[in-house]
């Protein structure tokens, strides 16, 4: 074990003059190193020429993490060195500034200038190591929330060198430990000045509190495991370093992983008014989420500070129940009463409680609360201990409780947990089935354990057991099992919860499981279930507060159910409603966003440039769209799917969404088809045709081309089979075939001067031009443009004039006039500006990118193509967001 004298370093800094300055700093856990701000921020800004050196003149780099000048208190970490690899680390505690009793024992290791000696061979002139001893009163420096270490070391004078600097120059940055009778060395805080006037035996520690500020949240919070810290002074047990004199807990499971946010604030929350308070946290979640280990972990964590008692009881939550008095009971039973020594009566034994909890600092855990008043009179009513409790409600009518939200596991700690009960060799084999599992199952622990107990009791490969998951008729199934000898599952913990609920609440919960998406408004889960929109206000409330559903946002009204729970719900609908009924209720749900997308996108002209308030709400709703498209495709309502496939070109052309174009106007396809609807087929096949075109799938566009043309046709449509035409030659110049697009341009427009279509013919004019483009003959592309735009001016469509000049500017751009090409998109940029597309604009602005690039300006194209990508990630268009990243890029190269 390595020695407080080893952990004790210099902190050396080289200042700009080439000099050194020399202060003290100490290895706290891992390879940190906790030192005052000031040994390395130079005007506020930290250095990056600071080295460590330890008693054995061995020097480390290092890397200032975090510093924070106010409180004078920095973080550094330390290169690899195989002597630091596990370094435990100290152990930490604050300073109870309500006592007046000093803290005593207290002592810290330093190197201050008075102790210097030359040395051969070193740049920096070497320091030998002091401790020294001293003690804390908690009532000094208050208003500055410093503290005051009253050392009874004497230094030697730097005077005598010639130097009225203070004798403890360079001990900055020493930490301060007090050291307990029964905790051991506490790390309370780092030296951080010494005043002349005050003398040479008072130095100023700035306090750990402040650490505890700067490192929570951090990755480096969970090396320092401050979540146990105590607080000094306090009156000795009698009973040497035994943590607790009554303890009755849990075990606390070895792979228990991650959760250092709600660990530390749980910590803060139990202990920090200790002295003045008697606190209750609530841990609340859904079930299945880890409540009761996350408890058990907080109570053997605090050890340190509920010195007297932690002991742990378990209130049912449903599952059974456990009385006032036979938790009572328990409790009292744990403090170590036997039963002939227990108080006949509730009152009495409620009195002897409060008397055993005013013996010392204790933490009662109270697991699975569902009842708040049969609580109530377990809880503390003296300061000095506090109540955990745990329960899948927030229990709002407790008063003055802190209320910490459990939420399932982020992916990262689910495959962390996964990992270290399957094994870490056995997931490197199979990465990909391992994160299918653990995204299948929701980040939900409960699920994670009894998957994993699965893999490990069957020895399949994981992709089998990833398969048999992924089919959501098995997947609940698949997860019952045995948890520390007694049977475990998903369905089973969810039971406990739905069985509390009201009839009328069941009924809306049980439909939830047949919406398509995982968020929902309170209206869509109204609609489904046919009950009015009120109720299902109230009754969402309902769920929520048995953390059925969750509220992903309390002011627009949005929750969200977890895919196990929506499983679970829909096996409720399938074994309660009738088939009818369920029919009928997906049909009203696929029918409410049928009836929004409608709303909006049959106003004229929507399709061109939707309303601002549809992609608001597309924004918010596009994941569930393509669910409900989905699950219509899947139920096989053909005319709801059509209606929602129609209504959404407009939105998906907007964001280039053509990934999620293709695949709804594929599904639109084959509803037309089985409705025998030509008209809605052909509609469809075009859609369908440009998403896989400009998705570079060619050779499977040809055939819906031909297809499309042959219903047109038939179908006496000109104007649909114009468009065709001049897309289908879009298609042939990708296919690198532009004089056959010049031909089915040339169809096109001999068809639009029969119709006498001038518009049409201002429209395609672009196309054809992009076949001059590609042919290399920007001169005859110009030529064409040049005359639709004067004829566009003549009808004073100022639509039609943008057109023109923005195809004119790429002609313009690849004859090398790219000051022409500027002038005439100019105006393009100002009317898509002024009109508010932002799809248009930045369409605009990468054009101009691409000119100020090919005119030799790299940093106009930059700016150009940088709002661009703003406005595209403004309106979520991934793949026109990666386009422009790339061409930024391009402009650095």
């Amino acid at each position: 074990m390595i020695s407080p004298l080893e952990r004790a370093v210099e902190v050396l800094r080289r200042r700009a003059v080439g000099t050194w300055s020399v202060g003290s700093g100490y290895l706290v856990g891992g390879r940190l190193v906790l030192t005052a701000a000031h040994n390395v921020l130079t005007g506020g800004v930290a250095d990056d020429l600071v080295t460590v050196r330890r008693g054995d003149q061995s020097r480390l780099e290092a890397q200032v993490l975090l510093a924070n000048a106010d409180d004078d208190i920095a973080l550094l970490r330390v290169g690899a060195d195989p002597a630091l690899h596990d370094l435990p680390a100290v152990r930490f505690a604050r300073v109870d500034r309500s006592q007046t009793r000093p803290v005593e024992n207290c002592w810290a290791i330093g190197y201050p200038g008075w102790n210097e000696h030359p040395a051969d061979h070193a740049d920096v002139p070497l320091r030998d190591s002091v401790q020294i001893e001293g003690v804390i009163p908690p009532g000094s420096h208050v208003r500055r929330g410093l503290l005051e270490l009253r050392t009874t070391s004497t230094p030697e004078p730097l005077a005598a060198r010639g130097d009225d600097a203070s004798p403890w120059r360079g001990m900055s940055g020493a930490v301060v430990f007090a050291e307990d009778p029964e905790l051991g060395a506490l790390a309370v805080g780092v030296i951080t000045e010494h005043h002349l006037p005050e003398g040479t035996s008072t130095l100023t520690v700035a306090p750990v509190d402040a650490l505890r500020a700067l490192v929570e949240g951090t990755p480096w919070w969970r090396d320092l495991e401050p979540s146990a810290w105590a607080a000094l002074p306090h009156a000795g047990t009698g009973t040497g370093r035994r943590a607790s004199r009554h303890t009755h807990l849990n075990r606390a499971v070895a792979d228990f992983t991650d959760r250092e946010r709600v660990l530390a604030k749980a910590a803060v929350l139990l202990t920090e008014r200790l002295a003045d308070t008697a606190p209750v946290v609530v841990l609340h979640g859904m079930a299945g989420v880890g409540k009761t280990q996350l408890a058990t972990q907080i109570a053997h964590r605090l050890a340190l500070t509920f010195r007297h008692a932690r002991i742990q009881v378990d209130l049912g939550g449903g599952h059974f129940e456990v009385s006032t008095d036979a938790a009572m009971i328990q409790l009292l039973q744990a403090f170590g009463l036997k039963s002939d020594q227990l108080p006949a009566d509730s009152p009495s034994r409620r009195a002897e409680l409060q008397r055993q909890l005013e013996r010392g600092p204790s933490l009662l855990v109270l697991d699975n609360v569902a009842d708040v008043a049969r609580i109530v009179p377990l809880l503390p009513a003296s300061p000095g201990s506090a109540a955990l409790l745990t329960s899948r409600s927030a229990l709002p009518s407790i008063t003055g409780a802190e209320r910490l939200a459990v939420e399932p596991l982020p992916t990262v700690d689910a495959l962390r947990l996964f990992e270290r009960i399957v094994g870490a060799e056995r997931v490197a084999r199979e990465p990909g089935a391992a994160n299918r599992i653990v995204a299948l199952l929701g980040g939900l622990p409960l699920a994670i354990r009894i998957a994993a107990g699965n893999v490990l009791a069957r020895r399949k490969p994981l992709s089998e057991h990833a398969t048999v998951l992924a089919d959501e008729r098995q997947r609940i199934s698949q997860l019952e099992g045995e948890l520390d000898g007694e049977d475990a599952g998903v369905r089973s913990t969810f039971e406990i919860s739905y069985r509390t609920l009201r009839e009328d609440t069941r009924h809306l919960f049980r439909h939830l499981g047949l919406l398509p998406g995982a968020d929902f408004v309170p209206e869509l889960a109204a609609c489904c279930a046919n009950v009015d929109p009120g109720d299902a206000e109230r009754l969402l409330g309902e769920l929520a507060d048995r953390q059925l559903v969750e509220v992903v946002d309390i002011t627009g009204g949005r929750y969200r159910l977890h895919d196990l729970l929506r499983l679970y719900a829909g096996e409720h609908a399938e074994r309660t409603e009738s088939e009818a009924e369920r029919q009928e209720a997906v049909r009203r749900s696929l029918g409410w966003y049928a009836n929004r997308l409608d709303h909006w996108m049959s106003r004229p002209g929507a399709h061109e440039l939707p309303p601002q308030d549809a992609i608001d709400w597309f924004t918010v709703e596009h994941v569930n769209v393509q669910a409900a498209v989905r699950q219509a495709h899947d139920v096989q309502e053909w005319e709801l799917l059509l209606r929602m496939a129609g209504s959404l070109y407009g939105l998906l052309f907007h964001r280039s969404h053509w990934e999620e174009m293709e695949a709804v106007k594929a599904m639109a396809v084959e509803a037309a088809r089985r409705l025998h609807d030509e008209s809605a087929e052909l509609g469809s096949l075009i859609h369908l045709a440009e998403a896989r075109r400009i998705l570079g799938r060619r050779a499977e566009t040809t055939a819906l081309y031909e297809r499309a043309l042959e219903i047109a046709r038939r179908a006496g449509d000109q104007d649909r089979e114009g468009w065709i035409l001049a897309h289908y030659g879009d298609l042939q110049c990708d296919l690198d075939r532009p004089q056959d697009g010049l031909r089915r341009y040339a169809e096109a427009r001999a068809l639009y001067r029969r119709r006498g279509d001038k518009g049409a013919e201002i429209w395609l004019a672009a196309h054809i031009a992009d076949a001059y483009r590609h042919l290399d003959r920007p001169q005859d592309a110009a030529r064409v443009l040049e005359d639709a735009l004067t004829e566009s001016r003549r009808r004073g469509d100022d639509a039609e004039i943008v057109w023109c000049q923005w195809h004119l500017a790429l002609a313009y751009d690849q004859m090398g006039r790219h000051g022409d090409a500027e002038g005439v998109l100019a105006p393009a940029i100002e009317f898509h500006r002024d009109r508010g597309d932002l799809a248009g604009l930045a369409t605009m602005l990468t054009i101009l990118g691409d000119i100020h690039l090919h005119a030799g300006r790299p940093a106009a194209a930059r700016e150009a193509y940088g709002e661009a990508l703003e406005l595209v990630r403004s309106i979520d268009a991934p793949r026109r967001v990666a386009e422009l990243e790339a061409a930024v890029e391009r402009t650095r190269d």
